[in-house]
């Protein structure tokens, strides 16, 4: 179910306005379009497990009400 989201989000990958166009892109020419998505996909589950992993117990603590 994780690679599915997370190919389904690295599709975006492939419009103009997303930050990983270029990248995509550049992927696109070399690999073919699903082995790009695929790479962009494991790229934001590493960006993920980085932005997790730095805020630590406070990623996963419920909000004050």
């Amino acid at each position: 179910m994780l690679r599915w989201a997370a190919f389904e989000a690295a599709q975006c990958a492939a419009r103009p306005s997303s930050p990983d166009h270029e990248y995509y892109v550049a992927l696109k020419e070399r690999l073919g379009a699903n082995r790009a998505a695929l790479t962009i996909a494991r790229k934001l589950l590493r960006r993920a497990h980085h932005t997790l992993r730095e805020l630590g117990d406070d990623a996963i603590a419920a909000p004050a009400s």
